[in-house]
């Protein structure tokens, strides 16, 4: 059992929003991650999605693009990305799953998750640029506040887990939107963290980014790119 990671897919298997225009490397995305995913994941597994999941804009027609990920091996938990109008509440996302025998997508909100001996925690986040509008700083304390309490269950899940059989779990936090800007501009997001015991953080939301690191370290964290196509629509194995 193991625990893999990859953002961005941005399916659109009922829509008309052909991926290939952002570039050659999106041509025919959707049989790669098919065939990478299967080679890779198996049904115990779990793969974290942060975001930027389907290009639909609500349930119905998002759901050829669920179901594509549901016929995948593995269980899937998914975040909300920018891009993802989709995305409704906890309880109408839980009722469509029922519905449709989607059993194996869990969504991930306000919350943290216990999974393959970790904690799987996080929030989709925002931009943090140094020209901001009032209302993307709005958006990026309502974000701040969510990683509180996503962080705050995770302690919970994490002590719990301690108590149970006397070791702790790692706690590994999620995002969208990267946390640390090209300009180190300071985000709350980052400070909420430091305060914590998250040591790794994966993101997504780039792309095009041939020039960024995979994995990059600030103040004792380390910084994971998983969009899809940085990663050659290939899940990459958390160890």
């Amino acid at each position: 059992m193991a625990l893999f990671a990859l953002s961005d897919p941005h399916l659109s298997l009922s829509g008309d929003k052909p991926m290939d225009v952002f570039g050659g490397a999106w041509f025919n995305f959707e049989e790669r991650l098919k065939e990478y995913w299967t080679d890779r994941v198996g049904e115990d597994d779990t793969v974290v999605i942060p975001g930027d999941i389907s290009w639909g804009m609500t349930l119905e027609e998002a759901k050829e693009d669920l179901l594509f990920l549901h016929r995948l091996p593995g269980k899937k938990i998914l975040m909300k990305g920018n891009h993802d109008y989709w995305w409704s509440s906890l309880a109408k996302l839980s009722s469509f799953c029922e519905e449709n025998g989607l059993e194996d997508l869990t969504f991930l909100q306000n919350d943290a998750v216990f999974t393959q001996g970790r904690i799987v925690c996080g929030t989709r986040g925002w931009m943090c640029e140094d020209k901001m509008q009032e209302q993307d700083l709005k958006i990026l304390r309502r974000e701040a506040m969510r990683l509180d309490m996503s962080l705050k269950k995770a302690e919970v899940l994490a002590d719990t887990e301690e108590e149970k059989t006397g070791l702790r779990p790692e706690i590994i936090a999620f995002f969208h939107y990267p946390v640390i800007s090209m300009g180190l501009r300071e985000n709350p997001l980052l400070e909420r963290l430091l305060q914590s015991e998250v040591k790794r953080i994966y993101y997504g939301h780039l792309h095009n980014a041939g020039s960024l690191p995979l994995t990059e370290e600030r103040d004792g964290l380390t910084f994971t790119l998983i969009s899809a196509d940085y990663i050659h629509f290939t899940p990459i194995l958390i160890d």
